[in-house]
């Protein structure tokens, strides 16, 4: 695989962060208005630095060394990363609907028992593994919306591991079993190598959530690493402090079953096997469950632990790994194709579970707050609700137990009333007490959760020193009783008292009844001066909370009316408020005292500037000063519309509006008023609309309606304001053309979609099935179009025939619309298309033509060329004595095959659902003298043999094989050479290949003297050349640089020795 040492520039990050991610920029900008971007600009610069300077060194160890910088064995991927003073070669390794049962998301998503409809919508992930997911794969797409995985680094190389992770977050359910936790989320995907650097980026621009599915590989590492917080684990905790709403989550790694740690802390082999960045502070680390039992209002039954997941503690005790979710036999995305699947065991399958579920926690913190919690407070939270498990206690296997989604959400829903949730700051020599009422029923349990200062890193084995900085302390007290928090006592033991080790503290009263008192205090003197920290209880009968008058924070508008607005602002714990408004530029001002966060205006003056500001009141009297004003401007007296809106969204509604700059996502709702969504629409000027349905079970036949109200005069009825209907259809997606009329209305007016079942909609009208939604459309005057479409992408040819081909490629796009494609042979302009593929005929066979295509648009702009495709038709002298033969095993629906000239498809079948089980088929074949590449494929990922059946498939020449196979996973690989057609005299060649040929590059070709080799992302030991009988007429060391020139004239092979694998080309010599 093609693994690329990153260095990407800031700007570069910034603009990926732009456009991969969902959050909307006010939300992503109240996160970084809180951080320090300056410190974190300098941690980026610092790690960028670092890291690029090691990845040299490495890279010439490695040679010198004669060392692999990239393992593929047993089902991992592994890249040297590191290489110590001692020789140590320390690599990163990937670490592989029940998981959502297990872990309660299912309780949260749409149809779970809490009625939430959490399905990650506008929430954004960010996945670091050893490649990247496919972009195009079904899954993600879907009822969340079409192209939710983007790449934030630039890189190309895929990777199943990665695919199977990102699937499990975001998947959207295409295939019922691997619907992802948050299945509407997004995701972005980088590759590992710059994994720390490329963070600090995306922390700076807002991320909340990343999952890391890998770690050092254990088998290699210094036994000081384990448990040990190196510096690896501190750069990572420097990041997390400085970017406190960021929250890291790790997989523990696999090896629960192993013993490579020579020095296991107290002598214990079957502990201590955490390293890296598992053994940070700050960020969540998940251990790996089998399927718990789960009753169906989402308690827990039992679970035990999968026997890889791998223990803890960390060398100064603290409880690690945090936190367990589901791993085991996780069925996810493969990155093989649009619809690969596979199954897969390991924390690496845990972490995303865990990982996908946060999202939805902080989605739902912030539907209900406005805002996101802290990293420390989403930590503290599902550490506090989590199921107990194993031994009673937190433990360093399970952590502080299961992860209980259901219960995390429930808490944040009683917020305030039952449960209390609040971010806090200590001071040096303070202390925080107030008095709870316990409810009588349910456990008192109070939680303390920070983000700590990073500590100092070790090279020491079983280190004892605490590496917490600021130790804080929770108690709660009841008369003369005080209860005290869990920590460990032992490698395998745990029990209740001073807890000098963790940066998080849980205190337990059972059976509470009557009044406690909870205090929150410190150890000494805190560094900085101050502690931020989060405060979680339970088990109360109401929540007091000790109000500090402090001047409200995030007042903004959030709905503005000719006569009305709205809004709102971030809670002071305890406080009333003050709300003020007036016209700007006014004396005098108008109050009112608030007891809620947000503030509804009426009576306001149409299309005139208001400023309102807020403070605080706390009962004892204290008021806070006001906050900075924030203006509005109020709109146009409005018209008033008739009401139009369906009765039943239980099977379909409008999941998705584009037109020009509005694309919409929505959920499922009678009517939908998006009047405060518009864009600009020029006169005379044509648009394209897309509409977007969302079934949730069977796709029916629906009807479409666009209006919009040209001469605003408050209806849908004038001439021409019917803008675009579609009659019934089952499409995944449906658009279409209009052009606003030179005569329609400058400024402001109302836009009507709607979609009804089975039917065109009227403007009017109340239906059953279906969705309305308005928007607004500004209208302005014409402008000349100038800008010309973009050029169309990814052109191929395929079914290459003597005389005949086809072409196919990505659309364009345009800002008015593309209207046609114009195809070129060489510079000449052999017709003109509508569509995104080509049949082209009239060719000669056994010549060379180089095509390329241009879009246009109505205005008559013509982008620039696609890219060249450069294709030769096959010869007038086929060889007709080719023959595939496939006996298919028990799902003859899963192959299918392709042979490939270069990158060139020319020839291809299957799937073959309509085949018997075990039939044999026989497929003639027709190819000229030349050099393919012949690839079977399996959709499931489990090949033609032998689990489901005796599967196999053989090519021959007359009697001569030249593939075949049977047993494999995904897909299978042959390389083969055809140099004289006819009867059975022909000589050939054939060669295995892993399928990543892609990377081999040999030049010049045809060559004369030196041929010369370019390998991307592999070392190569040894090399051969081939001549097209298999004999082999030179070998030896891998160069980059072969001489060639005693070698016959004719066609060779070259095959190049990876570990256990080979990359073979061909090559002409002249």
């Amino acid at each position: 695989m093609d693994k690329i040492l990153l260095k990407i520039s800031i700007v570069i990050m910034l603009m990926a962060w732009q456009f991969g991610s969902a959050q909307t920029l006010a939300e992503k900008q109240k996160i970084v208005d809180r951080y320090d971007l300056n410190e974190l600009l300098k941690l980026e610069n610092e790690y960028f630095q670092k890291i690029s300077s090691e990845k040299e060194r490495v890279k010439e160890l490695a040679t010198s060394l004669n060392v692999p910088l990239i393992i593929e064995e047993n089902g991992t991927y592994q890249e040297l990363q590191k290489i110590l003073p001692d020789g140590s070669l320390i690599y990163y390794t990937t670490f592989n609907v029940n998981a959502a049962r297990s872990t309660r998301t299912n309780h949260l998503n749409s149809g779970g028992s809490l009625g939430l409809n959490l399905m990650g919508q506008n929430m954004t992930a960010h996945v670091w593994d050893g490649g990247l997911a496919r972009t195009t794969h079904q899954e993600y797409d879907g009822a969340g919306g079409t192209n939710r995985f983007s790449i934030g680094d630039g890189t190309t190389t895929l990777n199943y591991h990665s695919a199977h992770v990102t699937g499990t977050i975001i998947a959207s359910g295409v295939s019922a079993n691997a619907k992802g936790m948050a299945p509407h989320a997004r995701a972005i995907g980088y590759e590992w190598n710059n994994d720390l650097t490329e963070a600090t980026s995306a922390a700076s621009n807002g991320m909340l959530i990343s999952n890391h599915s890998y770690g050092f590989r254990s088998d290699l590492v210094p036994d000081y690493y384990f448990g040990a917080y190196i510096t690896d684990s501190r750069d990572w905790d420097n990041l997390l402090f400085n970017a406190p709403y960021y929250l890291m989550v790790v997989a523990a790694g696999n090896d629960g079953n192993t013993n490579y740690n020579g020095a296991p802390l107290g002598g214990n082999s079957a502990y201590d096997k955490l390293t890296g960045h598992s053994t940070s502070k700050n960020n969540l680390v998940v251990a790996n469950a089998n399927d718990a039992n789960i009753d169906n209002n989402g308690n827990l039954v039992s679970v035990t632990i999968n026997s890889s997941s791998s223990e803890g503690p960390t060398d100064d005790y603290r409880i690690k790994p945090d936190i367990t979710g589901n791993g085991t036999s996780v069925y996810s995305t493969y990155e093989t194709s649009n619809t690969a699947y596979g199954t897969i065991t390991g924390t690496s399958m845990a972490s995303p579970n865990v990982a996908g579920t946060l999202l939805l926690l902080q989605q739902h913190y912030n539907n209900l707050n406005s805002n996101f919690m802290r990293a420390a407070t989403l930590k503290g939270l599902v550490l506090h609700t989590a199921d107990d498990a194993g031994s009673a206690g937190p433990d360093a296997i399970f952590g502080w137990g299961l992860l209980n989604a259901k219960k995390a959400a429930e808490t944040i829903t009683a917020k305030d009333n039952g449960s209390l949730i609040q971010e806090l700051t200590l001071t040096s020599g303070q202390t925080y007490q107030f008095t709870v009422d316990s409810d009588g029923i349910n456990e008192l349990r109070a939680s303390i959760s920070w983000t700590d200062r990073p500590g100092t890193a070790t090279t020491q084995t079983n280190s004892p020193t605490k590496v917490l900085v600021n130790d804080l302390d929770l108690r709660i007290t009841k008369g003369s009783t005080t209860y005290t928090p869990w920590r460990l006592t032992g490698i395998t033991t745990n029990g209740k008292g001073d807890n000098i080790s963790d940066p998080f503290e849980r205190v337990e009263v059972a059976g509470a009844s009557g009044t406690y008192t909870v205090t929150v205090s410190h150890k000494g003197s805190l560094t900085g001066g101050s502690q931020n920290y989060s405060l979680i209880l339970t088990g109360v009968s109401s929540t007091p909370v000790q109000c500090e008058a402090t001047t409200p924070t995030g007042l903004s508008v959030d709905g503005i009316g000719s006569s009305t607005a709205s809004l709102s602002w971030d809670a002071v714990a305890g406080a009333s408020y003050d709300f003020r408004y007036r016209l700007v530029g006014a004396t005098n001002w108008t109050t009112s005292a608030e007891t809620s966060t947000s503030k509804s205006l009426s009576g306001l003056t149409a299309n005139s500037q208001y400023e309102a500001q807020v403070r605080s009141n706390c009962d004892a009297g204290a008021s806070s000063a006001y906050s900075a004003s924030v203006n509005f401007t109020t709109t146009e007296v409005q018209i008033n519309y008739c009401a139009s809106a369906s009765t039943n969204v239980n099977d379909e509604f409008i999941q998705r509006v584009q037109l020009n700059t509005i694309n919409n996502p929505s959920g499922a709702q009678f009517y939908s008023d998006f009047t405060n969504i518009s864009t600009n629409l020029n006169k005379s000027q044509a648009y394209t609309i897309t509409v977007t349905p969302q079934w949730t079970g069977t796709n029916y036949n629906e009807g479409y309606s666009v209006w919009i109200d040209y001469n605003k005069d408050g209806d849908f009825n004038d001439s021409g304001e019917q803008v675009w209907t579609r009659t019934p259809t089952n499409a995944s997606s449906v658009s279409g053309t209009f052009t606003v009329p030179a005569s329609a209305f400058d400024g402001a007016t109302r836009m009507r979609v709607s979609m009804k079942y089975n039917a065109i909609p009227t403007s009017c009208e109340s239906f059953t099935y279906g969705e309305v939604e308005d928007y607004t459309v500004v209208i302005a005057a014409s402008a000349a179009d100038t800008q010309a479409p973009s050029a169309p992408t990814n052109l191929a040819a395929s079914n290459v025939a003597q005389t005949t081909l086809t072409l196919n490629w990505t659309a364009s796009t345009d800002n008015v619309g593309v209207t046609g494609y114009d195809i070129f042979s060489g510079s000449t302009n052999i017709g003109s298309t509508t569509s995104t593929s080509a049949n082209i005929t009239g060719l000669t066979a056994n010549t060379a033509y180089a095509f390329t295509v241009k879009a246009k648009d109505a205005s008559g702009n013509v982008s620039s060329s696609s890219n060249v495709v450069n294709v030769t038709t096959l010869a007038d002298n086929p060889d007709p004595g080719l023959v595939l033969s496939i006996t298919f095993d028990n799902y003859p629906e899963e192959t299918y095959w392709r042979i490939y000239r270069g990158t060139t498809i020319v020839a291809s079948g299957g799937t073959y659902g309509s085949q018997p089980d075990g039939s044999t088929l026989d497929i003639p074949l027709t190819l000229s003298p030349d050099c393919y590449r012949l690839t079977f494929y399996d959709t499931y990922g489990d090949g033609m043999c032998c689990s489901y059946g005796n599967g196999s498939y053989t090519l021959k020449q007359g009697t001569t094989v030249l593939a075949s196979g049977s047993t494999f996973r995904s897909s299978r690989s042959t390389n083969f050479c055809i140099t004289q057609s006819f009867n059975n005299n022909s000589t050939y060649a054939s060669t295995e290949t892993d399928e990543t040929s892609l990377h081999l590059k040999v030049y010049p070709n045809p060559v004369k003297e030196f041929l010369n080799i370019s390998l991307n992302g592999f070392e190569a030991q040894t090399y051969q050349i081939m001549d097209m009988s298999g004999r082999v007429v030179m070998q030896g060391r891998y160069t980059e640089n072969l001489d060639v020139s005693r070698l016959d004239s004719g066609i060779y092979v070259l095959k190049l020795m990876i570990g256990e694998k080979s990359k073979s080309e061909r090559f002409i010599k002249k």
